[in-house]
């Protein structure tokens, strides 16, 4: 994995929860109901439900892409094999996806219950609001993935559509 593209997601990552420091700490954002504990859950619980029924229906088409762009004559091998790697990538980034709005359900539970309990070491930290930061900040990361996951499965179902398209 190169560099450039390891970083744009911790990149990604960092802004948010940059921004997600600052709307705990001027607003009162993490006062709305939806970033309570139980709507987070659910929230994510059926994000990870749409996310894995995506990913489903996308690997029910590898098939019919592949075998289409089998079909295609004008391609060299290493082009169906580019086109072939490009297919795998494009699915493990949906599977990095859903590992990260998995984690998010285990972090909500765990920041909840952080979240309720007093601190052993006897640390001043309660200015820093790191649940209600880090709750924020899993809120649009989890948004965004899941926004990435629609955007790849479009860009596979344009694809198929185009391949399908070619064949006549």
């Amino acid at each position: 994995m190169n560099l450039k593209r390891s970083a744009i997601p911790i990149l990604i990552a960092v802004i948010i929860t940059a921004i997600s420091y600052w709307l705990v700490h001027n607003t009162k954002i993490e006062l709305l109901e939806v970033l309570n504990a139980v709507s987070m859950f659910t929230y994510f619980g059926v994000l990870i439900g749409f996310a894995l029924t995506i990913y489903t229906f996308g690997l029910s088409m590898i098939g019919d892409i592949k075998s289409n762009i089998s079909k295609i004559d004008n391609l060299t091998k290493e082009e169906k094999k580019e086109i072939f790697t490009g297919l795998r990538n494009g699915f493990a980034q949906i599977k990095q996806n859903i590992w990260l709005i998995f984690a998010g359900i285990i972090l909500v539970i765990v920041l909840s219950v952080v979240k309720d309990i007093k601190n052993p070491f006897g640390w001043q930290v309660e200015v820093y609001q790191i649940p209600e930061t880090l709750s924020l900040s899993i809120f649009f990361l989890s948004t965004l993935a899941m926004f990435d996951i629609m955007r790849t499965m479009f860009n596979l179902s344009e694809i198929n559509m185009e391949l399908i398209k070619n064949e006549d």
